[in-house]
């Protein structure tokens, strides 16, 4: 799986968290690891949560999502 780090994405299949929007950040300075940050609406978000991973593309998989990475871009998320 490709991981589009910064980018939105939609997980359209899953066990769990299907409809979610995801991003992956690379959190360089402090971890070397990465956050995987859940939203239910990217413009107004009301619920979601995060995760940390050292490999993301296995935490995805793992998780059992389909994504499909959007054209929109986390302006918060520099990587």
């Amino acid at each position: 799986m490709d991981i589009e780090y910064g980018r939105f994405g939609r997980i359209v299949a899953a066990d769990s968290d299907e409809g979610m929007f995801l991003h992956v950040c690379h959190d360089v300075e402090d971890t070397s690891g990465f956050y995987v940050y859940l939203v239910d609406d990217i413009d107004n978000p009301a619920a979601g949560g995060d995760h940390w991973t050292q490999d993301p593309a296995t935490f995805i998989r793992q998780q059992g999502w389909q994504v499909e990475w959007l054209d929109r871009r986390c302006a918060a998320c520099s990587s």
